[in-house]
């Protein structure tokens, strides 16, 4: 439960740090397109979506992806950042991406 998880760090004083923010899903037996090993997302609408949910929490810090070639568009995300997207907006998102864990 990650808002029960957030009330402990908060109680605690400890900084939440957000891991794999831009993912889309595992490879599964895709071709890799980028040096991730999971499918990270790559449109910069999506990119600005996910970064900003992570953004909007003022207990998270974000982490950057590994594939370098996406570095541009998630600094682009942060120097745009204005407000948290909305749930509806986010499940939008993951339905459009077909979005999955990584960690099951």
């Amino acid at each position: 439960d990650f808002e029960a998880l957030l009330q402990v760090c908060r109680e605690h004083n400890v900084a939440v740090q957000t891991i794999k923010g831009i993912t889309r899903s595992p490879w599964h037996a895709k071709v890799h397109t980028a040096n991730t090993w999971y499918e990270p997302l790559t449109d910069q609408a999506d990119i600005d979506k996910a970064v900003h949910w992570v953004l909007g929490n003022p207990l998270a810090f974000l982490n950057t992806a590994a594939e370098i070639s996406l570095l541009p568009k998630v600094f682009d995300a942060v120097s745009r950042f204005t407000a948290r997207p909305s749930d509806e907006e986010m499940q939008a998102l993951l339905r459009e991406q077909a979005m999955e864990p990584l960690f099951v």
